[in-house]
This record gives structure tokens, sequence and C-alpha cells, in this order.
């Protein structure tokens, strides 16, 4: 039988208000989802578990608007890969279609997608996946055609100030809500419509930084990769020596 994930409600409260809108009750025709911002990520449907299956832990499903359907999930039974993300689509008889499987997040407790791009489905479209644990450690960034297709990583995350009792703390959560993206010809851009970024490394020696969004993109080519630009400067991933 197909069971869904109730553990560590620090998850559920991420996984809920981050990327996709919960429908009331049952029946909700599936439409095509659009960005809410130019740029913006598309606005998923959140949907209940619609499939029965024996080995799998769901997470979190969303509608994808083509009659198909995206999932995190893992095995029932613990394994070293942890999460996936699945493309399916759901058969009559509540079986499941597999259709894609991402590659594995490995020790993350989550593996949130943050979809860019246009219309239904998941062909064409950038996939980013929020990786933590009780807290953000970035974007896995894959490129959907006909599978997912790994990119590269980004080390951001999104600050926050918050206060409990008498204490301040930071803490760092999905960023992906605030990206935009550009396409321009076989480039795209990465940006960030917010205050500041969390920066894990800037590949320079500098860890753990707080910096403007405004310093900061991501510039994405065929030739070149993933790429780190800071203050209109490159800063490729170094090579290990």
């Amino acid at each position: 039988m197909w069971t869904s994930k109730c553990g560590h409600a620090w998850a559920l409260v991420v996984l809920i208000g981050a990327c996709g809108t919960k429908p009331e009750g049952q029946g909700v025709p599936s439409h095509p989802p659009v960005a809410t911002v130019p740029g913006g990520p598309l606005a998923l449907t959140m949907v209940d578990d619609n499939v029965r299956h024996d080995t799998l832990l769901v997470q979190v499903t969303f509608d994808l608007g083509d009659g198909t359907h995206l999932m995190v999930a893992s095995n029932v039974e613990e394994t070293f890969e942890g999460l996936r993300l699945y493309h399916y689509r759901a058969r009559p008889d509540s079986s499941a279609e597999i259709l894609h499987v991402s590659a594995p997040a490995y020790d993350s407790w989550t593996m949130l997608p943050t979809l860019f791009g246009e219309g239904a489905g998941l062909n064409d479209k950038w996939v980013l996946a929020n990786f933590g644990e009780r807290e953000s450690w970035g974007q896995k960034v894959m490129w959907f055609q006909q599978g997912f297709h790994d990119r590269g990583f980004m080390h951001v995350a999104l600050p926050e100030r918050m206060v409990e009792e008498d204490s301040t703390f930071l803490r760092r959560t999905n960023i992906a809500p605030h990206m935009r993206m550009d396409q321009r010809g076989d480039t795209t851009f990465f940006t960030f419509a917010c205050d500041s970024v969390f920066l894990y490394d800037d590949n320079a020696g500098g860890v753990d930084l707080i910096v403007p969004s405004s310093s900061i993109r991501y510039i994405l080519h065929p030739g070149a990769g993933l790429i780190l630009w800071i203050d209109g400067q490159p800063r490729p991933t170094p090579r290990p020596a």
C-alpha cells in the first residue's frame, strides 16, 4: 500500500509552504502551471497521494497539468540513496506508471523541487531541487528533457533572522521561490529577487558569507557549465589538484 511520510514536523512545514498550493478538497481540475512573476518559478499544485505502491514512501506530490505528476519519495525500507524525484502517470487502477526517476539525494532529508519554464509537464523545464536537513544546503540544478539531467549545484540559501525568546539566530532556508530565470539563446541566467543571499562558498576561499543579492548570479552555458558570478566576475569551481 502507498504510504505517506509523516515524520519530521519541520520538514512538513517547509514542504507545504515552499512551492505549491494545496487544493481544497478533491476533484480539482488539472491545469498548466504558470509563473506568478516574469521569470519566476511555476506555481505547482500540491495534491494528495493518488497512487498505490508497495515500496515507496511519499513526501509530497505535485500536479504537472498534463496528466502526469511529480513526487518526492524514498524507499519504504531506508536506503543509502534516500530521496528521489519520480515523474509518473497514475493509472485508472491507482497504480503508477513511472516515467522518469532522478538521481538520489543521498543524505539530504529534503529534495523539494521548483520548476522554471513555460507550459505543462516537465519537458524543457529547469528543475531546482532544494537539498538540506534542518536547513537548506542549496539547489541541485537539473534540466528535464525526456529525463532528469544534472547540471550542477548552487551553494546558496535565503538568510532569515529568527527570534526565539531572548535569542536571535540565523536560519538558512529555501531560496528557490526567490529565484528568477532568464533564457537568452542557449545561455540561462539565474538571479535572486531578495535582499541578501547566504553563500556557502565563493570559490575563492570565502565561506559562509551573506552578500547582496544584486552582486551574484549563476550563468549556465552548454560549453562552460554552471558558473557562479560575483560582482560581474566568473568564479568557476576550482578543479581538484
